[in-house]
């Protein structure tokens, strides 16, 4: 292949790379945020414990076992969602770090590609530059 088709297929690829990686983050992103929801709900859930959790008059008595298997319930529930979500945010992870590492390799291979077409961009210059100034002695030394 030829080498500017190579560069051009590289930085696609990098750009393919980078729009998974941000998708990936968004993903996580999300994943973050409905975790932070459940912890404060979770923080919510054990401040009306605290606060309503015990026998305030003799008419709240009979609630107070249901009011407390209702919270632990919500809680048990919570917990539950923050495990899947933690399982989801481990296999983004993952993924993105697979490619992360993948970015990173193209963008390794891409950089000894501009090289190399630099280096030959600069020898092709010094030829037709000498190119140049071997005619130029030559038509004065014919004079």
């Amino acid at each position: 292949m030829p080498a500017r088709r190579r560069i051009s297929a590289l930085r696609l690829i990098q750009r393919i790379k980078q729009y998974e990686i941000d998708g990936f983050a968004a993903r996580m992103a999300v994943i973050r945020s409905e975790q932070a929801d459940i912890q404060a709900e979770l923080r919510r859930l054990q401040g009306l414990i605290e606060t309503d959790g015990h026998v305030t008059s003799p008419e709240t008595a009979p609630y107070l076992a249901g009011f407390l298997r209702a919270v632990e319930a919500r809680r048990g529930f919570l917990n539950e969602r923050l495990k899947t979500l933690e399982a989801k945010a481990a296999e983004i992870e993952a993924q993105l770090l697979g490619t992360y590492r993948e970015a990173k390799t193209n963008e390794a291979v891409l950089d000894n590609s501009l090289e190399q077409q630099r280096q030959h961009d600069d020898r092709q210059q010094l030829a037709e530059t000498e190119e140049i100034a071997r005619n130029v002695y030559l038509r004065q030394r014919k004079r």
